[in-house]
């Protein structure tokens, strides 16, 4: 009789658990479709999935590696933001669908069904949310919730030996995860099947698991023990998000909390918490954590990647200088697009500058190789944009990114027949092959790469001489200028160094070599610092045949005047009125930074 009443609970409660699992596919959709766009894409383009056996067999040669390869699989339609906010969020739903029915064969009543079901969601949820979270690890998860109810769903003791006995499959197939569930099996196992039988269940699985482990270690797989143990899990597990060993040991001990919960019913019919209210929490606590894990700066420095990847120049001044970046890298691709648009000395104080000459170009650290790629290849530097690419392979395997550069420098260069082979590699994926048509009109034809707007122009920027790349790009730019006097964007680069030193003696000494590089004016950022050297000095520096805009003129004699008037102000309020009208001019960098 008191089941049958739980029963009714539970049908009653049913409305609030759809509406509530409704929410929470809603909650990650908007989240998502909105806040997401640069996570989908930074997973992306971590690596490629090639449609080749050779590629299979890599995943094949380790427990857990048909998992990481299902979801790397899966990850290609984080190509589109929609389709990668609907599978993510549909994989949520089925999670917490895992736990209705795992609940439902217990009769948890309406105290903790709702919240014991959405827990591990909304923890889910919370994963996604992070940068370093992929997922595969999603279907890990999901897979053992799959495995532990099928575990436990057998009424027929007979049969309820197949799932130990198959553990090693279970294993081979999703590797660290298959420890999550003998955790949450053992536990079963110990509340709820106690005396004889339920002790055989455990000896055997664990035998089983034991002897799996010995025989994936010495004879099939030939892994080191902590290969077996945690992958596919990173090999630094530091970088996995707290929410995810909460959800593992939620997992484990579930069977407990369930029990817990059969003796609440049982013990005081009193102790009714209201599915609503139970719902209404766990929503908002997810909602309130969601917001505050959420990354503005890291999310913007994603989308400026998105768009370099895309060439999207346009876009990154925009964004840099309507929400400008406090990271090196942001004002790096800023530095890069305004190059890109020849606008570099022209806007280089439009946009934020901390860091000096550092956003210019980065070094070659680990995290900072993929980028650093870009401010070579800018200047025409290919040899080097070649070699810190393959590094990047080499160190984190394919990219759309590294693949693409490798293809282009080698089309450059002139090496057609290993720009070839890296074009045969990216018509083995999803959606690059159309990237690779176009590149590959261009093999064993320099008409064609000349001809071409962004290959034509890259051509005209290589060195005529070759010489040894240093670590310094400061000596790398002054040899790139030596070896092609005529490059005007390292000629920029150069300047923008400079001005960056608040070296404007030096920027004035450089603008004789202007006319041979065919400018026709003197850009914005140059002639502010001429007219700081003839304020300084009270004489006109030799310019060549360019003179000094009379807009430029007056603008720092307003300027002159307005820092006159204002100087007596407390050095706050003087910064703050001087950045309103003058913070995108180099006087105010020169003084104020």
């Amino acid at each position: 009789m008191y089941y049958k009443i739980l029963s009714e609970w539970i049908k009653s409660d049913r409305i609030i658990l759809n509406l509530s699992l409704a929410l929470l596919f809603f909650i990650s959709l908007v989240y998502f479709l909105w806040f997401g766009d640069g996570l989908f894409f930074a997973q992306e383009n971590k690596s490629l999935f090639f449609f080749t056996g050779e590629y299979l067999c890599q995943f094949m040669a380790k427990p857990g590696g048909l998992l990481e390869y299902t979801g790397n699989f899966l990850m290609q339609g984080y190509y589109s933001n929609l389709f990668g906010s609907l599978l993510v969020s549909l994989i949520i739903v089925s999670f917490s669908a895992v736990f209705v029915k795992i609940n439902k064969r217990f009769y948890i009543g309406r105290s903790f069904y709702i919240l014991l079901t959405l827990i591990p969601a909304c923890l889910l949820l919370l994963m996604h949310a992070q940068y370093e979270y992929y997922i595969h690890y999603s279907l890990g998860f999901l897979l053992t919730g799959f495995w532990f109810l099928f575990s436990i769903s057998n009424q027929n003791k007979r049969l309820s030996y197949v799932f130990p006995a198959l553990f090693p499959v279970f294993f081979y197939f999703t590797g660290s995860f298959a420890f999550i569930y003998i955790g949450m099996f053992i536990t079963f196992l110990l509340v709820f099947e106690r005396g004889i039988p339920g002790y055989f269940f455990i000896a055997l699985l664990i035998m089983i698991a034991f002897i799996a482990f010995v025989v994936f270690r010495e004879v099939l797989f030939l892994q080191p023990t902590g290969s077996l143990m945690f992958y596919p899990l990173p090999n630094d597990l530091s970088n996995l998000p707290t929410s995810f060993y909460l959800l593992s040991g939620y997992m484990i001990i579930f069977p407990l909390s369930l029990k817990i919960s059969c003796s609440f019913i049982s013990g005081s019919r009193s102790f009714i918490l209201s599915p609503a209210m139970s719902a209404t929490f766990v929503m908002t606590i997810t909602v309130c954590l969601l917001i505050k894990l959420y990354d503005r700066d890291h999310a913007d420095l994603m989308q400026l990647e998105k768009s370099v990847f895309n060439q999207n120049w346009d876009s990154i001044i925009e964004q840099h200088e309507t929400s400008p970046s406090t990271n090196v890298a942001g004002q790096y691709y800023y530095n890069l697009a305004l190059s890109e648009r020849g606008q570099l000395c022209n806007r280089l104080f439009y946009g934020r500058q901390d860091f000096g000459i550092k956003s210019l170009s980065l070094t070659h650290f680990q995290e900072q190789i993929k980028r650093s790629v870009y401010f070579y290849y800018t200047i025409g530097l290919m040899n080097e944009a070649h070699h810190i690419a393959y590094e990047s392979m080499v160190l984190s395997g394919y990219s759309p990114q590294n693949i693409k550069i490798l293809i282009k420098t080698e089309l450059l260069n002139g090496n057609y027949r290993s720009a070839e082979r890296y074009l045969i590699m990216l018509k083995k994926t999803l959606h690059y092959r159309a990237l690779a048509a176009i590149f590959e009109k261009m093999l064993y034809n320099p008409s064609m790469v000349l001809s071409h707007p962004e290959m034509g122009e890259k051509i005209k920027l290589l060195p005529r001489n070759d010489f040894f790349i240093t670590q310094n790009d400061t000596e790398n730019i002054d040899l790139m200028l030596m070896s092609n006097p005529d490059n005007k964007k390292v000629f920029e680069y150069k300047m923008a160094m400079l001005l960056l030193e608040k070296d404007y003696k030096a920027v004035v000494y450089q603008v004789k070599r202007m006319k041979d590089m065919k400018y026709t004016y003197i850009p914005r950022h140059i002639e502010e610092a001429i007219m700081v050297f003839i304020n300084g000095n009270h004489e006109l520096p030799y310019l060549g045949d360019f003179e000094i805009s009379r807009e430029t003129e007056l603008r720092y004699k307003l300027y002159l005047a307005a820092f006159r008037m204002n100087k007596n102000k407390t050095r706050p309020e003087f910064d703050k009125l001087m950045k309103k009208n003058w913070g995108n001019t180099f006087w105010y960098y020169l003084e104020f930074k």
